[in-house]
């Protein structure tokens, strides 16, 4: 069921590779050192830790299971002890109770069901152990150090709307529910049907638990056609279920869109071939070490987290959007750019390395380069002058590099040395920042703009419904992600017509910049109620200024630099908006080298990853929240 224009988006995946994964490993938080023995002193203590879960029958489990190892050994001095329940309430119990016995520091567990598994677990919290729930929750249960998953509901709301834009006049499907009394089969089933039962036109013909597993899918729907041949779609609480009813559905000649949940590297290469529509990520490695993290702490530093339930934000994934799945580098056939057999020297340009998130850009093309092999990274410093920008794009063509990545500093004003660049036959790839009126560029890769000022527009919604008064900051004049930011705040707040934009001036993406409009602005507006700022520099100048007035207002930035998310973990600024810069660099310079080595051209040469507002709410899912200054 998948149309022509869609499916050649899977050439655009398969030449990207690895970089999400490798993008996203750096996703978890920052690791506590391992404790260290003072000279002459015993060895430092290993940490015992268990990890308890329904079944390692489970890919999802299996894959859990190795991210929370390899964060192990990354913070060092830590012993994993897994515990596989194989699919028994009974033996999850006996582990647990084990735990207890043999007394180990620390238990990370999924709870095969809640009601099942929470009184052990409990017993394993009063015995001074701490605990942290991962994936499925314990009800009931008291005391517990955190809780980490994604939040499943919303993961079940994000297949109803896949269902419903699929079918707005209405559909027949199949339900394939998880394991009874397990919380994500409770959770998966509940947000399907916020979506979906308003609607009316949804109806679900067939509804049977498959029990998480394969054989139970391919069961249940082949059950389900032989009353029910005429169904139109089919939702299952999770991808082996899904992949089961994949196969009863070729069996009888069905040719209808699945939707799973999980993002395994089956179900996601199931997505690339068409058998599947799509599968909810929910970035269990992203949980994993999350899990690892909190415990340790806690172990080592006494420190308990902020929040005690820590919930990520699932996402579907479909050939639309395959590349952002966490474990796409595992997929077959999805193999990242091969070294190229001459060494290639590829400009990096940008508008000024004193911007940390353009450094935080060449570093990760630089790690990308040195893992594909014999490619040289030349940095072109645009020190925030075109003159200069536009100079070093003109060294680009007299040198002779192999390929350019260039993020200009003003599109009106960099624009025809790009031009100039492709026309001597140099592959370009505009990153962050597009070039308008170029042709013949290989691909523009960067973040959706529009979209991540709507973000910020949709959190002002959201704080002050009643209306406000802020002030806006601009980034540098001419400069693309200054229009598209401003203009997605806009899209929001003006249809709702109470947030009063009382002073808006431009700050130039700069820090001194948004210390300065920020102190006019508060001059003749001192009861200002909120600031949106077009990145963080510009914030961080903000939060200065209002500082300096004894104000405590939200602020709200744009890039997620470390500095920003350490404002925000500390309550100086509201959020920031994430836009995956380091995705951005590595799939840039995947592109160019799969065209100088392959001769491919990317399927689409817009290639927009979506950005998100990093709160509180959601302070793991941060890009660089590993680098936070400590």
């Amino acid at each position: 069921m998948r149309n022509g224009s869609i499916r050649r988006n899977l050439n655009l995946l398969l030449s990207l590779g690895l970089m999400l994964a490798m993008v996203l490993a750096g996703c978890a938080p920052a690791a506590p050192s391992a404790p260290e023995a003072a000279p002459g002193a015993p060895e430092a203590k290993v940490y015992r830790i268990a990890f308890s879960v329904p079944a390692m029958s489970f890919p999802f489990f299996v894959h859990m299971e190795k991210q929370v190892r390899d964060e192990a050994a990354r913070i060092g001095n830590i012993e994993i002890i897994t515990l596989d329940g194989q699919d028994s309430t009974t033996k999850q119990v006996a582990d647990l109770e084990g735990v207890i016995a043999k007394g180990y520091d620390g238990l990370i567990v999924s709870p095969r069901t809640s009601e099942g598994v929470a009184p052990v677990i409990q017993q394993v919290i009063d015995a001074g152990i701490p605990v942290v729930t991962i994936d499925r929750r314990a009800e009931g249960v008291t005391g517990l150090l955190a809780h980490v998953g994604a939040d499943n509901v919303l993961g079940g709301e994000e297949q109803g709307k896949a269902l419903v834009s699929l079918f707005p006049e209405g559909a027949k499907i199949f339900e394939l529910l998880g394991t009874p009394g397990a919380s994500p089969a409770i959770d998966r089933s509940k947000g399907l049907h916020n979506i979906i039962d308003p609607v009316g036109n949804i109806e679900v013909v067939c509804q049977q638990t498959g029990n998480f597993n394969r054989d139970g899918g391919l069961t249940v729907t082949e059950n389900c056609l032989s009353s029910n041949p005429d169904v139109q779609a089919i939702v299952a609480a999770n991808d082996d279920m899904a992949l089961g009813a994949a196969e009863a559905a070729r069996a009888a000649g069905v040719n209808v869109p699945i939707i799973g949940f999980d993002a395994l590297p089956e179900a996601l290469q199931a997505i690339a071939s068409g058998e599947l529509y799509g599968s909810v990520e929910q970035f269990p490695g992203g949980q994993s070490r999350t899990a690892l993290q909190i415990i340790m702490d806690f172990l080592t530093k006494g420190e308990k987290p902020a929040n005690d339930v820590v919930l990520l934000a699932p996402k579907l994934i479909t050939l639309d959007n395959l590349m952002e799945a966490e474990r796409i580098g595992e997929v077959p056939g999805l193999a990242p750019a091969a070294a190229p057999e001459r060494k290639l020297t590829i400009a990096f340009s940008v508008p000024a390395m004193s911007f940390p998130f353009f450094v935080h850009m060449e570093k990760q093309v630089r790690d990308e380069a040195a893992r594909i092999g014999n490619i040289e990274i030349i940095t072109l410093d645009g020190q925030d002058s075109t003159t200069k920008q536009v100079a070093d794009l003109e060294g680009v063509i007299a040198k002779g590099y192999d390929g350019l990545i260039v993020s200009p500093r003003t599109s009106e004003g960099v624009a025809p040395v790009i031009q100039q660049v492709i026309d001597a036959g140099i592959p370009v790839v505009t990153i962050d920042r597009r070039a308008e009126g170029v042709t013949g560029l290989l691909a523009h890769v960067g973040a959706d703009n529009v979209l991540g000022g709507e973000e910020q527009g949709k959190a002002l919604v959201s704080l002050f419904p009643e209306g406000a008064k802020i002030f806006e900051l601009l980034g540098t004049p001419g400069a693309s992600p200054a229009i598209d930011r401003s203009k997605g705040l806009h899209n929001i707040i003006d249809p709702v017509g109470n947030i009063e934009v009382v002073c808006q001036q431009t700050g130039n993406f700069n820090r001194d910049g948004g210390l300065t409009v920020t102190e006019n602005c508060l001059s003749s507006n001192p009861d200002v109620q909120a600031i949106v700022a077009a990145n963080d520099d510009m914030a961080l100048g903000a939060v200065e200024a209002v500082r300096a007035a004894g104000l405590n207002i939200p602020i709200i930035g744009f890039d997620a630099l470390p500095e920003a998310l350490l404002a925000v973990r500390e309550g100086a600024m509201y959020g920031t908006v994430e836009q995956f810069p380091g995705g951005q660099s590595r799939t840039a310079l995947q592109t160019i080298v799969n065209f100088i080595v392959k001769g491919e051209k990317p399927a689409n040469d817009v290639i927009l990853l979506q950005p998100k507002l990093i709160t509180l709410d959601n302070f793991e899912e941060a890009e660089r929240i590993g680098e936070i200054p400590q």
